[in-house]
């Protein structure tokens, strides 16, 4: 543990105006996602609770499809198009939601919008991913524990103006209720032209000669990622954290949303509830991106961060069991989310950095796409499986536990096999 390190880290001039380059970068990245999030919401809540499920299983199955597919293309692409292709791609499936969602009919739209939600957490995923991967492949493990707290902070931003944006064309949700037309017909031209913004800005990022073993192609068969994870303790490592992580995240909400339920039967008054929690978590996951992770990373390492999840969570597994109140599931959602967003997100991307190069680009994308899935597939059938069989909602966290002590371990067990390499 480094006992002499400054609280701010220190940027030289040099530096400064690619790390504000890769800032709007991801501002860009998360203000297109935020921007259609409440449609893919409002698809949720129409599904009902105990069939997000299904849903959740639709969309591992369509990222099991994806990864493979994803794997070929980045093994033939030039690194530096990589951004390019993918991005584009998504930008043409907005093109083709644009068009369906202003010719279909009620029947047609029913289908687009189902659509929508399964290839919405797609989008979600990939986007992010990628965005990730650029950053590890052009900062090395020293500077990303320099900068990708701050770099962190320019999503949260870009999350805000994404809401920020999605409320404004948005009818109000109280009294008329729905999203209007004219709501996702602009919100996905607003996505759009973030893309275009983004991919503007993904030109500063060409992967750095030094941190690569290979050459601009990278290589490999479709089913490399999966290979990789089997036969790598690490990255097995890795994988099994960012299951756990999920499941667990998911329990957590599955919970919260049932003594939310309990706590108001008015949709208005509810949907008041997750917007406060929502203003309160951005401003302070962005104080904790700008002024905390920089130094917290470079002050008691990676191990202390990925360790202590397991007892957060055992911690507010318990505060559901014996206080099931509102104002619990207000403090356990923040603490939840700051943490996530503001510290282990971070924490696990400058992780990535000593990776391989070719674990880099599919290993870490298929951890966090196909493998985050799961994990919400577990956690969803978990939380149904349990209450199936006659046990109270609540009770759920009893069970829940042990999976919260185990990803303390797998934490320990992550920083052993990466940090210390």
């Amino acid at each position: 543990m480094d006992t002499s390190v400054s609280f701010f880290p220190k940027i030289a001039k040099s530096e400064a105006f690619i790390l504000f380059k890769a800032f709007l970068f991801f501002f860009f990245v998360l203000a297109s996602w935020y921007a259609l999030r409440p449609v893919r919401n409002e698809l949720a809540v129409q599904g009902g609770i105990y069939n997000l499920p299904w849903l959740l299983m639709g969309v591992m199955i369509a990222m099991l499809v994806i990864n493979p597919i994803y794997s070929w293309l980045v093994s033939r692409i030039n690194q530096n198009k990589i951004i390019i292709y993918i991005y584009s791609f998504f930008i043409f499936n907005l093109i083709i939601f644009l068009t369906a969602w202003s010719f279909a009919g009620e029947e047609g739209r029913i289908w687009t919008g189902r659509a929508f939600y399964i290839w919405a957490n797609v989008y979600s995923f990939f986007v992010v991913s990628i965005f990730w991967v650029t950053m590890i492949n052009f900062f090395d493990h020293t500077d990303s524990k320099r900068f990708f707290g701050i770099i962190s902070a320019g999503g949260s931003l870009g999350a805000f103006f994404g809401s920020s944006v999605a409320r404004y064309f948005s009818t109000e949700i109280c009294g008329n209720t729905s999203i209007s037309d004219l709501g996702p017909m602009s919100l996905i031209i607003f996505s759009i032209f973030s893309l275009l913004m983004a991919i503007y800005f993904s030109r500063s990022f060409k992967p750095k000669a030094s941190l690569h073993d290979s050459s601009e192609e990278i290589g490999g068969s479709s089913l490399e990622a999966f290979k990789n994870i089997m036969k790598d303790p690490a990255i097995r490592n890795l994988g099994v954290y960012v299951i756990l992580f999920t499941m667990l995240m998911t329990v957590s909400w599955m919970i919260s949303l049932g003594i939310v339920q309990d706590w108001s039967e008015d949709p208005c008054e509810r949907t008041g509830f997750f917007a406060r929690i929502e203003q309160i978590v951005t401003p302070l996951t962005l104080l904790m991106q700008l002024f905390l992770a920089s130094y917290i990373l470079r002050k008691v390492g990676s191990l202390a961060v990925l360790s202590i999840y397991g007892i957060l969570f055992a911690v507010a597994f318990m505060a559901y069991a014996f206080y099931p109140t509102i104002t619990t599931v207000m403090m356990v959602v923040i603490s939840l989310r700051i943490f996530e967003y503001g510290l282990n997100k971070p924490t696990r991307e400058s992780i990535y950095t000593k990776l391989k190069q070719q674990d880099r680009y599919k290993s870490t994308v298929f951890i966090d796409t196909f493998l985050a899935r799961s994990g919400d597939v577990i956690g969803g059938w978990f939380v149904r499986g349990l209450v199936g069989t006659g046990i109270a909602v609540l009770s759920v966290t009893w069970a829940a536990l042990p999976f919260a002590m185990l990803i303390s371990f797998m934490g320990f067990q992550v920083s052993k096999a990466v940090e210390d390499d």
